[in-house]
C-alpha cells in the first residue's frame, strides 16, 4: 500500500510565494495540498477554501485533518499597525498557530521576513547577520519577530516542529533587477526546495530560523543574509546565485 501524503494547508495561497509553490507541488505530486486566501485561486487543481484567515472559523475549517501548516498570508502596511480597526498581523498569526495546535497539525512553515533585523542590515563586504537579533524597521517586521517567538513557545510546550524562513527578496524572478537583489533574491526554484526542506524535515532539531535566499555568493564572500542553518540543518542547496549578475548594476 502506498504511504499517504503528508497534508498540507497553505494560507495566502494565492500570493507570489504561494503560487510558486503550489504549483510546483502540484506538479511534483508530493502533498495533499489545501490552498487558502482570501483572494481566487486561479487554475488549482487542490483543494481551495476561499476565506478570510482572521476569521475563527475559517481557520479550524482549514486546519482540520492536516499534517503541516505553511503560513504566507501577511497584512501589509496600516492594516498591521496596533491601533488598526482590524485584527493585526501578530493577532491572526498567534491564532492561527494555536489553532493548528489544537486541531493537531504538528509542523508549522512560517515566512517571515529579513526585516526583521533590518535595522541591523551589515553594510560590509561579505558580511552576514544572525537569526538571533531582533531590530525590526517597522510594525510589519516587528509582529514577524514575535511570530517566530510564538513559534518556539509552541515548541518548548509540546511535540511541535517550527521553522520560520526569513525571506531576503522575492519577486517571482529569476534574475535580480537591483544591486541590492543580487544579495537578497531567492529565485523560484531555490523558494520550492527551501519550503519543502522545511514542510520534510525529520531532523532533531524542532525550532528553526534561517533566512531564505538563493545561493548569493561572489569569490570569497558571501551574500548578507546568513543561510548557514538552511544549508547545516535542512540540507538545502541552492541553485541560483545572484552575484553572477552584479556587473550590470556597478
Amino acid at each position: 500500500m502506498a504511504e499517504a501524503k503528508p497534508r498540507v494547508v497553505m494560507t495566502g495561497a494565492a500570493g507570489n510565494v504561494g503560487t510558486t509553490l503550489w504549483q510546483a507541488w502540484e506538479a511534483e505530486g508530493k502533498y495533499e495540498l489545501t490552498l487558502s486566501d482570501v483572494q481566487p485561486i486561479d487554475q488549482a487543481r487542490s483543494r481551495t477554501e476561499i476565506g478570510d484567515v482572521c476569521d475563527l472559523g475559517f481557520m479550524r475549517t482549514i486546519c482540520q485533518n492536516q499534517d503541516v501548516l505553511v503560513h504566507l498570508a501577511f497584512f501589509r502596511g496600516e492594516d498591521s499597525a496596533p491601533d488598526s480597526d482590524r485584527m493585526s498581523d501578530i493577532g491572526m498569526t498567534l491564532a492561527l498557530f494555536e489553532t493548528a495546535r489544537k486541531a493537531g497539525i504538528g509542523r508549522i512553515v512560517f515566512a517571515s521576513t529579513n526585516k526583521v533585523n533590518a535595522g541591523g542590515e551589515s553594510r560590509g563586504g561579505g558580511a552576514v547577520y544572525t537569526t538571533d537579533r531582533f531590530n525590526p524597521e517597522s510594525w510589519y517586521a516587528a509582529m514577524k519577530g514575535m511570530a517566530e517567538i510564538g513559534g518556539r513557545l509552541m515548541v518548548n510546550g509540546g511535540d511541535m516542529r517550527f521553522t520560520a524562513i526569513r525571506i531576503g527578496t522575492y519577486s517571482g524572478e529569476t534574475e535580480p533587477d537591483t544591486l541590492r537583489a543580487c544579495g537578497y533574491l531567492l529565485s523560484p526554484r531555490d523558494c520550492v526546495q527551501l519550503f519543502g526542506l522545511a514542510v520534510d524535515f525529520e531532523g532533531p532539531e524542532r525550532f528553526i530560523v534561517t533566512y531564505g535566499t538563493s545561493g548569493n555568493s561572489w569569490g570569497h564572500h558571501c551574500g548578507p543574509l546568513d543561510i548557514g542553518p538552511a544549508v547545516d540543518t535542512l540540507g538545502y542547496k541552492p541553485q541560483d546565485n545572484m552575484m553572477q549578475f552584479r556587473s550590470r548594476f556597478e
